[in-house]
Protein backbone atom coordinates (compact mmCIF):
# COMPACT_ATOMS: atom_id res chain seq x y z
CA UNK A 1 0.00 0.00 0.00
CA UNK A 2 1.22 3.22 -1.10
CA UNK A 3 1.01 6.18 1.52
CA UNK A 4 -0.40 9.70 0.93
CA UNK A 5 3.27 11.01 0.85
CA UNK A 6 4.22 8.12 -1.96
CA UNK A 7 0.96 9.55 -3.82
CA UNK A 8 1.92 12.60 -3.82
CA UNK A 9 5.90 12.07 -4.21
CA UNK A 10 5.15 10.42 -7.72
CA UNK A 11 2.32 12.75 -8.62
CA UNK A 12 5.77 15.32 -8.38
CA UNK A 13 7.96 13.29 -9.92
CA UNK A 14 5.59 12.68 -13.49
CA UNK A 15 8.04 13.08 -15.87
CA UNK A 16 5.95 16.18 -17.84
CA UNK A 17 6.45 18.03 -14.55
CA UNK A 18 9.70 20.08 -15.98
CA UNK A 19 8.94 23.02 -13.83
CA UNK A 20 5.88 21.81 -11.34
CA UNK A 21 7.48 19.00 -9.55
CA UNK A 22 9.82 18.10 -6.42
CA UNK A 23 12.16 21.28 -6.92
CA UNK A 24 9.41 23.51 -7.29
CA UNK A 25 8.14 22.49 -3.85
CA UNK A 26 11.61 22.53 -2.01
CA UNK A 27 11.60 26.29 -3.75
CA UNK A 28 8.79 27.10 -1.76
CA UNK A 29 9.99 25.37 1.17
CA UNK A 30 12.76 27.22 1.32
CA UNK A 31 11.04 30.17 0.22
CA UNK A 32 8.82 29.24 3.77
CA UNK A 33 11.96 29.04 6.08
CA UNK A 34 13.55 32.36 5.04
CA UNK A 35 9.60 34.27 6.13
CA UNK A 36 9.48 32.32 8.70
CA UNK A 37 9.43 35.12 11.14
CA UNK A 38 6.39 36.75 8.94
CA UNK A 39 3.78 33.47 8.87
CA UNK A 40 1.18 33.63 11.36
CA UNK A 41 0.65 29.30 10.53
CA UNK A 42 3.48 28.13 9.33
CA UNK A 43 1.97 24.75 8.99
CA UNK A 44 -0.95 25.91 7.30
CA UNK A 45 1.42 27.50 4.71
CA UNK A 46 3.60 24.68 4.44
CA UNK A 47 0.65 21.87 4.06
CA UNK A 48 -0.59 24.76 0.86
CA UNK A 49 2.80 24.43 -0.49
CA UNK A 50 3.46 20.71 -0.59
CA UNK A 51 -0.16 20.35 -2.04
CA UNK A 52 -0.88 23.05 -4.04
CA UNK A 53 0.47 21.53 -7.66
CA UNK A 54 -0.14 17.90 -6.54
CA UNK A 55 -2.32 18.00 -9.69
CA UNK A 56 -0.66 18.57 -12.49
CA UNK A 57 -1.89 18.44 -16.25
CA UNK A 58 -0.59 21.30 -18.47
CA UNK A 59 -3.50 20.37 -20.78
CA UNK A 60 -5.93 20.98 -17.84
CA UNK A 61 -7.70 24.36 -16.83
CA UNK A 62 -9.05 23.23 -12.87
CA UNK A 63 -5.03 21.84 -11.36
CA UNK A 64 -5.64 24.52 -8.32
CA UNK A 65 -9.73 22.91 -7.75
CA UNK A 66 -8.55 19.27 -8.11
CA UNK A 67 -5.13 19.46 -5.81
CA UNK A 68 -7.38 21.49 -3.34
CA UNK A 69 -10.26 18.67 -3.21
CA UNK A 70 -7.25 16.47 -3.24
CA UNK A 71 -5.49 17.80 -0.14
CA UNK A 72 -8.73 18.76 1.83
CA UNK A 73 -9.82 14.73 1.49
CA UNK A 74 -5.80 13.43 2.37
CA UNK A 75 -5.77 16.10 5.13
CA UNK A 76 -9.46 14.77 6.61
CA UNK A 77 -7.94 11.45 6.37
CA UNK A 78 -5.26 12.44 8.23
CA UNK A 79 -7.36 14.05 10.85
CA UNK A 80 -6.87 17.28 10.87
CA UNK A 81 -9.20 19.81 12.13
CA UNK A 82 -11.44 20.98 9.41
CA UNK A 83 -10.67 24.64 9.43
CA UNK A 84 -7.33 23.80 9.17
CA UNK A 85 -8.37 22.06 6.10
CA UNK A 86 -10.65 24.79 4.64
CA UNK A 87 -7.59 27.20 5.49
CA UNK A 88 -5.30 25.15 3.55
CA UNK A 89 -7.64 24.93 0.58
CA UNK A 90 -8.39 28.64 0.64
CA UNK A 91 -4.63 29.38 0.35
CA UNK A 92 -4.02 26.55 -2.75
CA UNK A 93 -7.03 28.29 -4.53
CA UNK A 94 -5.74 31.95 -4.00
CA UNK A 95 -3.09 30.53 -6.42
CA UNK A 96 -6.12 30.34 -9.46
CA UNK A 97 -5.60 33.73 -9.76
CA UNK A 98 -2.44 35.30 -7.56
CA UNK A 99 -4.37 38.96 -7.13
CA UNK A 100 -8.16 38.40 -7.23
CA UNK A 101 -9.88 39.41 -3.83
CA UNK A 102 -8.88 39.68 -0.49
CA UNK A 103 -6.17 37.71 0.75
CA UNK A 104 -4.84 36.95 4.73
CA UNK A 105 -0.77 37.81 5.10
CA UNK A 106 -0.32 34.47 5.02
CA UNK A 107 -2.45 34.18 1.69
CA UNK A 108 -0.49 37.00 -0.10
CA UNK A 109 3.06 35.52 1.82
CA UNK A 110 2.24 32.27 0.25
CA UNK A 111 1.06 34.11 -3.87
CA UNK A 112 4.27 35.80 -3.38
CA UNK A 113 6.39 33.14 -2.38
CA UNK A 114 4.70 31.13 -5.75
CA UNK A 115 5.72 33.94 -8.03
CA UNK A 116 9.11 34.80 -6.50
CA UNK A 117 10.69 32.79 -9.34
CA UNK A 118 9.80 35.60 -11.17
CA UNK A 119 12.38 37.70 -9.30
CA UNK A 120 15.17 35.18 -9.73
CA UNK A 121 18.72 35.78 -10.93
CA UNK A 122 18.80 35.77 -14.31
CA UNK A 123 20.32 32.12 -14.79
CA UNK A 124 17.43 30.63 -12.15
CA UNK A 125 14.96 32.60 -14.04
CA UNK A 126 16.03 31.56 -17.90
CA UNK A 127 15.86 27.49 -16.34
CA UNK A 128 12.22 28.55 -14.78
CA UNK A 129 11.44 29.96 -18.39
CA UNK A 130 12.98 26.80 -20.08
CA UNK A 131 10.75 24.25 -17.56
CA UNK A 132 7.81 26.08 -18.20
CA UNK A 133 8.52 25.83 -21.85
CA UNK A 134 9.41 21.99 -21.72
CA UNK A 135 5.91 21.54 -20.05
CA UNK A 136 3.90 22.99 -22.77
CA UNK A 137 6.33 21.31 -25.69
CA UNK A 138 3.34 19.81 -27.42
CA UNK A 139 1.84 23.48 -27.63
CA UNK A 140 3.34 25.47 -31.37
CA UNK A 141 6.14 28.06 -30.51
CA UNK A 142 3.91 30.78 -31.66
CA UNK A 143 0.83 29.64 -29.80
CA UNK A 144 3.47 29.66 -26.82
CA UNK A 145 4.33 32.47 -26.69
CA UNK A 146 1.31 34.99 -27.29
CA UNK A 147 -0.23 32.75 -24.05
CA UNK A 148 3.03 33.41 -22.03
CA UNK A 149 2.59 37.15 -22.90
CA UNK A 150 -0.58 36.83 -22.09
CA UNK A 151 -0.01 35.55 -18.46
CA UNK A 152 3.10 37.46 -17.75
CA UNK A 153 1.98 41.33 -19.30
CA UNK A 154 -1.20 41.73 -16.75
CA UNK A 155 1.47 40.75 -14.05
CA UNK A 156 4.34 43.24 -15.81
CA UNK A 157 1.88 45.63 -15.45
CA UNK A 158 0.65 45.74 -12.33
CA UNK A 159 1.53 48.39 -10.13
CA UNK A 160 3.08 45.61 -7.69
CA UNK A 161 3.81 42.37 -8.38
CA UNK A 162 3.82 41.14 -4.95
CA UNK A 163 0.72 41.22 -2.59
CA UNK A 164 3.33 41.90 0.40
CA UNK A 165 6.70 43.26 0.95
CA UNK A 166 8.94 40.91 1.97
Amino acid sequence: MVSEGGRLTAAYSQPHRSYHGLAHVAFLLDEIDRRADLLGDREVVTLAAWRHDGVNDPRGKDDELRSAIWAGAALAAAGFAPERIQAVEAMMLKTISHHAGEASVDEALFQDMDFAILGAPPETYAQYADNIRAAYAFVPDEQFRTARRGFLRPVLAQRRMLRNVF
